[in-house]
């Protein structure tokens, strides 16, 4: 596989992002919290009530939120992707 830039600073990578600008996604340690989340919240939408896949950012990593659990919630799909619409 080709190095590319990283979509962030341009240093060479072998994905979108070099390891200074990756974001947790589909790492271990992501699906590791994301699990301590959903069973934190009982698997239960904390806007809704339904039941919860998704683990949502109360403050997204855009605006300065992080990964840390007292800014993660769970959330069902719906809730999720229509509050990144607002």
């Amino acid at each position: 596989m080709a190095l590319k830039p990283c979509l962030t600073c341009g240093t060479p990578t072998r994905g979108s992002h070099c390891a200074r600008h990756a974001r947790p996604g589909s790492t271990r340690s992501w699906r590791t919290l994301r699990t301590l989340i959903l069973e934190r919240d009982g698997h239960r939408c904390q806007l809704c009530a339904r039941p919860a896949e998704h683990v949502d950012h109360i403050t997204p990593v855009i605006r300065g939120g992080t990964d840390h659990p007292n800014n993660l919630r769970a959330t069902c799909a719906r809730c999720n992707l229509t509050r990144g619409e607002m």
